[in-house]
């Protein structure tokens, strides 16, 4: 197993089928939680015009926990776009080891 080309391969696989489903992970988090600062806004203003507190708070509630996935969501992503360039990186230097060899 100390073929450079074997090594490459595995970590290339790898690197590969981490960036795809973190991308995808982060986009639903991004969804869910803009869903949940929609529905945040909905109660809190329907709180403030009925002068129910506890609806309005819970709606403040929803607008922060929502916020919170939204920026999970953005990581989740930015940490998918890292791995897609790791595995850029490593084609890239597979590549160069297939011409050498």
């Amino acid at each position: 197993m100390n073929n450079p080309m074997v090594l490459v391969g595995a970590a290339m696989i790898s690197v590969a089928l981490l960036s795809g489903s973190v991308g995808a992970q982060g986009t639903t988090d991004k969804i869910e939680g803009t869903a949940k600062e929609v529905q945040g806004s909905v109660k809190e203003t329907v709180g403030k015009a009925t002068g129910d507190t506890k609806l309005e708070w819970s709606g403040t509630a929803d607008k922060v926990a929502g916020a919170a996935q939204n920026t999970v969501g953005d990581l989740k992503n930015t940490a998918g776009d890292i791995n897609g360039k790791v595995a850029n990186l490593f084609t890239w230097v597979g590549n160069y080891v297939a011409r050498i060899f």
